[in-house]
């Protein structure tokens, strides 16, 4: 499951909540104008379906930049969510980024007198006024500690939770509204909003983010070619994250090193077989931005506030799928992902329409050995099917399916030789499991 945080403010100020409603929904009313205009513009000049798609999954997109931090977010977590959203959208979805300017320095010396019970000065040897980086919930300084360790320091920025509370009650009220339209209704918009209020928060109490680290450095302590950051726990709060510094050079930037790119590539997909079949806890915010190439050829994955879980009956249902594709057998899979889903409807007639639209859709695969297929597409392409026929998967197993489609994409721009089926089958004879279970 998705890490969940602290529990909205009971107590909202009224007056402030009208104020932020009315300012959603006037930015919102302004979108939906320019969606109109350039639609019917597009109508007007012939453009194709592709084009028009294109066109609103923008429009969509800069909504969401306009609104602010928690949209900003709640729009990434839903660019990994493709059988509840289109592609198209969560495409635009995934360019989402939350770079905005630095808040004062003062505000984080004072959240680390705060929190750390000293001034920066008494608390860091060295502490860098200009971040690394500055997103919308936080932003990163570079610092040295007293005892000589480089650390990134990582602060959240002030008032963020109070925002992101405003702006999920809003979601609340709006999801309750579009529960009324019966197609939309059936996906269970308020449980949505839920879900990505739980991640929101998630990314908000650094404790959770700490907890993570310090899970997949237990996952891979016998690891020699994995890295993730040690977290300093007496320098780490929910509002502060203390960690080592990685040097490195993000992954995409590999001719840029003297690593090799094809061992690089085989080193990030096992890592992630190794993280959904062996540990089931999977970083659920693989993109190339945060996963780098150490001076010594290593991996270091960062970012881990998001994660997906798998529980033993999971991992051997995600296997069993795994299996059934290499096998070209629709008909399991199909079974196997509407008994995993979250919301499947007691409706043989519609339960059959979908098992027809899998079936028809893997049999498009037969004759085209496993190496030709790119596995990624192939689940990405299924959880279309699942939205459209209004099946919601439980959150864990979309997220490792969007873990398996990124980490393959970046796999295969860095060797396009390579083989992801090939890669998990000796996972599969070492780490056995009953497949008739």
């Amino acid at each position: 499951m998705i890490g969940s945080g602290p529990p909205l403010a009971a107590s909202l100020s009224r007056a402030r909540l009208i104020l932020r409603a009315t300012t959603i929904g006037l930015l919102c009313f302004q979108q939906l104008v320019l969606l109109f205009l350039g639609w019917f513009w597009l109508l007007m000049i012939f453009a194709g379906r592709q084009r028009r798609q294109d066109w609103f999954g923008s429009v969509v997109a800069d909504l969401f930049r306009s609104l602010g931090a928690t949209f900003i977010k709640v729009g990434q977590i839903m660019s990994t969510r493709p059988d509840i959203v289109p592609e198209y959208v969560t495409r635009a979805l995934e360019r989402l980024q939350d770079d905005v300017g630095p808040f004062p320095f003062d505000l984080v010396a004072q959240t680390i007198k705060e929190d750390l019970g000293g001034t920066v000065a008494e608390v860091f040897a060295e502490f860098a006024p200009v971040p690394l980086a500055s997103a919308s919930v936080s932003q990163v300084h570079k610092a040295r500690l007293r005892d000589g360790r480089v650390v990134a320091v990582k602060v959240r920025r002030p008032q963020v939770v109070e925002l992101c509370g405003f702006d999920l009650v809003v979601m609340r009220l709006g999801a309750r509204l579009l529960a009324r339209i019966p197609t939309i209704g059936a996906l269970s918009p308020e449980a949505v909003v839920e879900e990505f209020g739980r991640a929101v928060f998630a990314q908000l109490d650094f404790r959770i983010e700490a907890g993570n680290n310090r899970r997949f450095r237990r996952n891979f302590r016998s690891s020699t070619d994995v890295v993730f950051p040690e977290v300093i726990a007496e320098l780490s709060t929910e509002r502060i994250l203390c960690m080592s510094f990685i040097e490195g050079t993000k992954i995409l930037a590999v001719a840029r090193t003297w690593a090799d790119p094809r061992r690089i590539a085989r080193l990030g997909l096992q890592a992630l077989l190794k993280m959904i079949f062996e540990d089931g806890f999977v970083h659920a915010d693989l993109h190339p931005g945060n996963i780098f190439i150490t001076v010594d050829h290593k991996i270091a994955l960062l970012d881990l506030c998001l994660v997906g879980e798998l529980d033993p009956p999971h991992r051997r249902a995600f296997a069993r799928f795994f299996a059934a594709w290499a096998q070209r057998d629709g008909d399991t899979m199909a079974r196997l992902m509407y008994s995993m889903s979250a919301n499947a409807p007691d409706d043989k007639a519609a339960f059959e329409a979908y098992r027809a639209a899998v079936i028809e859709f893997v049999g498009r695969y037969w004759g085209q050995r496993l190496g030709e297929v790119q596995v990624g597409r192939v689940l990405l392409d299924m959880l279309a099917i699942l939205r459209r026929h209004r099946v919601r998967m439980n959150p864990a197993f979309t997220i490792v399916n969007i873990a398996i489609a990124v980490t393959e994409g970046i796999g295969k721009q860095l060797d396009p030789s390579l083989d992801l089926m090939a890669e998990a089958l000796p996972y599969f004879l070492a780490h056995p499991v009953d497949l008739g279970a």
